[in-house]
């Protein structure tokens, strides 16, 4: 049966380290998932699901779409500003999908001002 180490004569525990603050200043700090109402990305070519190309159910616009992840749901913002969820999306689907976040945004309205909607 093997024995636990034993440390050479001699050598002693090391001092206590000093406690350093290595977080990030505040405004260089990227808000936690449960700090944010959601994100959103822009797709702008068509959404092909199962084989299907999903289309605005009041316009019927099928590209330039804005992906809405909140609360575990997907929702599709058109152009024109129709929404609709897409059940057949979740949020795994979502980060793969997404890139890194580039900015943050205090209301919905300043996001897609932000995408350019």
């Amino acid at each position: 049966m093997p024995r636990p180490a034993v440390p050479p004569e001699g050598m002693r525990p090391s001092e206590p380290v000093a406690e350093v603050d290595d977080f990030l200043p505040p405004d260089l700090r990227v808000p936690s998932h449960d700090q944010v109402a959601g994100r959103m990305m822009p797709w702008l070519r068509p959404l092909v699901l199962d084989g299907e190309i999903v289309t605005c159910t009041v316009c019927g616009t099928y590209r330039d779409w804005v992906i809405v992840s909140t609360r575990d749901e997907i929702w599709l913002r058109c152009r024109a500003g129709h929404e609709q969820q897409e059940r057949r999306l979740d949020a795994a689907w979502y980060n793969r999908h997404s890139g890194p976040v580039d900015s943050t945004h205090a209301t919905f309205e300043d996001c897609l001002r932000h995408l350019g909607h």
